[in-house]
């Protein structure tokens, strides 16, 4: 098998991770089984915590022992949560199921996006790989929109116990691919401990100007967009939504996310960096603020326009990062990209959750909107900083 075999692969892997069944009625089924919205973000958090945990050394490892082994671990650990959630049905069976996917997502997330760049790289397309991350993103929602279809209408024609049964199956298929992998050839760390975790993450987040800048303003756009995932189920659940209803406003909330990163090599060319980003910067707080509005119209308009803009801002950020970090240790610095966002997540989530229950959800969605708002426009001032200083500094040196 050749290296560039890896894209076909990597393909199978971001289809089996994002083939989620259960996510057009998940909040239904945490309603079923009479779980509170403190408890489903709580839930949740247990799968950011853990990914947060173990995203920078799992990173550090897939340096370091390897791309293909981590993500075969990565997937085994997936698969083994879908079954713990097909067995299992209470709080803490769901709680510490999401904790071994999050390790598992930890093994996946980065380390794939690391393999890609990596064997673009070696077959020396690297310039290519805005084009092919927007290609996985774009087919991961794709595959999360056919998902939807499928588990909406599983869920209402048997049960919510055969979602997950049927997810369980299809994770295991990531397994394979992952095993068929080949190891790219690339640059290695000389010296190997664990202390280089820490300066590694050092080094992205606060010594690096490009590194830290970037990573910052990604991190931000991600913890805003994992939390709209969990968010706008509350929202379906408020607004007494059907399995049929919603299912199809999820199908078409992804297949906006899918045509976006499809396009977003493109989108750059057209409008360019900045403006982008300023869309992003705009556009997913503005998404928050929307939910709490009484219109159903415009709330579902500013969620439309939320994910055209997160189906972008993946690969188009990510892109941002790999190009300025080197290639033995792109996995931990992506790494530490998905530690910040899970972490934020497990913070921000469990808060939105209680706000909610406290007060009102249209409370608690505005004061998030707020939040993203402030650091969201931080990063992209921070971002612009670099852009000036990136050009002064090639000034002088012509």
């Amino acid at each position: 098998m050749s290296i560039d075999a890896n894209i076909s692969k990597l393909y199978i892997i971001r289809c089996a991770k994002w083939f989620m069944l259960y996510m057009p009625i998940i909040g239904l089924f945490y309603d079923s089984h009479g779980l509170s919205a403190t408890e489903i973000f709580l839930i949740q958090a247990a799968y950011s915590f853990s990914s947060a945990l173990f995203s920078v050394p799992s990173g550090y490892f897939a340096d370091v022992l390897g791309r293909k082994k981590t993500l075969i671990a990565g997937t085994i650990l997936s698969a083994s949560g879908f079954l713990i959630y097909a067995n299992l049905h209470n709080f803490w069976a769901f709680f510490v199921a999401e904790a071994i996917m999050g390790v598992g997502n930890s093994c996946i997330s980065g380390t794939d996006s690391a393999m890609l760049y990596d064997s673009l790289q070696q077959s020396q397309n690297q310039e290519k790989y805005l084009k092919y991350e927007g290609r996985v993103t774009s087919l991961g929602c794709l595959a999360e929109t056919t998902a939807a279809l499928f588990g909406g209408a599983i869920a209402a024609l048997t049960s919510y116990n055969s979602v997950f049964w049927i997810q369980s199956v299809i994770a295991l298929t990531a397994i394979p691919a992952a095993c068929m992998l080949v190891e790219p050839s690339r640059g290695k760390l000389l010296h190997k401990s664990l202390n280089q975790i820490f300066e590694i993450g050092f080094f992205a987040l606060f010594k690096h100007k490009g590194l830290s800048r970037t990573t910052m303003l990604s991190s931000v756009t991600g913890i805003a967009t994992l939390t709209m995932a969990w968010t706008i189920q509350t929202y379906f659940v408020i607004q007494d939504f059907s399995e049929i209803q919603t299912t199809t406003i999820w199908v078409l909330l992804n297949l906006t996310v899918a045509l976006s990163s499809l396009f977003s090599n493109k989108l750059e060319k057209i409008f360019g960096i900045k403006p982008m980003i300023l869309m992003i910067v705009i556009l997913v707080p503005f998404g928050y603020f929307a939910l709490g509005i009484p219109s159903l119209v415009v709330s579902l308009l500013f969620a439309f326009l939320f994910y055209f803009v997160r189906g972008y801002a993946t690969p188009v950020l990510k892109e941002l990062i790999q190009n300025y970090c080197d290639t033995e240790i792109r996995a931990t610095v992506l790494s530490v990209r998905d530690l910040l966002i899970r972490l934020g997540f497990t913070i921000v989530g469990p808060i939105l959750g209680y706000l909610s229950d406290t007060y009102t959800f249209s409370f608690a969605v505005t004061a998030a909107g707020i939040l993203f708002l402030i650091t969201a426009l931080s990063g992209y001032f921070s971002y612009l900083q670099l852009l000036k200083y990136e050009k002064t500094m090639n000034g002088q040196n012509l």
